[in-house]
This record gives structure tokens, sequence and C-alpha cells, in this order.
């Protein structure tokens, strides 16, 4: 069996409007919109803002899991404007709720405890960084009080 191997993409912040829209419980679960208002992407490869604009169109269901369908805009520092998707889980909302608060978790022990992950995918049509379109990748993350922080690795 062969091991995934990863390399690291960038990291990003994505702020949040607050408070976010609470629609109440459907067939889904609980539907929660958030809007960004804008943040920053760093990296190596990848570099610039988050537009304002985009959201999380996320659901909670009754286990305090939080599903994410998200769609964010980023503008590299070099004017190309990328499309990113992403899908995701974050759980238990009760421990992301007690960390959030105080701006995320203060240290390794407490990041463990949240299982915050996602799975971008990226659209653009700039030649420089076609190479988004054709890669799979995955996002560890943290909810940081009005903001979420990603890493994104290219899987190898």
């Amino acid at each position: 069996m062969q091991n995934p191997a990863f390399r690291y993409l960038c990291t990003y912040r994505a702020d949040l409007n607050e408070p976010q829209q609470m629609i109440g419980k459907a067939h889904f679960g609980r539907r929660m919109i958030a809007v960004l208002t804008g943040g920053v992407v760093e990296g190596e490869r990848l570099r610039g803002r988050i537009v304002p604009g985009g959201g999380d169109w996320a659901t909670i269901d009754d286990n305090e899991t939080l599903r994410l369908d998200a769609r964010v805009t980023m503008e590299t520092h070099d004017g190309a404007l990328i499309f990113v998707s992403y899908r995701g889980v974050l759980r238990p909302m009760s421990k992301v709720r007690e960390y959030s608060v105080r701006g995320g978790p203060a240290n390794d022990a407490e990041r463990a405890q949240v299982y915050f992950r996602t799975t971008p995918i990226f659209e653009t049509g700039d030649e420089r960084y076609a190479w988004l379109n054709n890669i799979v990748a995955v996002g560890l993350g943290d909810s940081i009080g009005g903001a979420v922080r990603y890493n994104v690795f290219e899987v190898l």
C-alpha cells in the first residue's frame, strides 16, 4: 500500500461576518450561513487575499457536527483570481465554540480535540496558476473567533 505524501501549499484566514445567519432546523440539519468579509493568503506558491463576498452554507446535525459547503474567491498578489470551493467536517461544536471565543485552540492538545478538515477544489483561468486546476488538496482548519484559518496541502 502506498501512503500519501503532502506538500504545503498555503495558509489562509477567512474573516466572517458576525453573527452568522442561523436559518434553523430543516431537512438537512440546522442551517448556518456565514458571509466572508475578507482575509489573507500566505505561502510560497500562493499568496494574496480573500475577496469579500464568499461564504459558507453549513449545516449542523444533531451530533454537533458541522458540515461545510464553502465558496471563496482568492486574489493573488499578482492579480489572478482563483475560485475555491470546499466541503468539510468540523466537530464537536461544543469544543469549537469554547475555543473560538478565546481566539482558537491554545495548544496542540486543544487542537487535537477538534476535527476540522476540508477538501478544497481550485478553479482559475489564469495560466500562471493553471496547475491548481489539476491538484487534490486537503485543509486542516482552526476556528479562531470571527475567522477560520486553514493550512492547505497538495496531495502528491
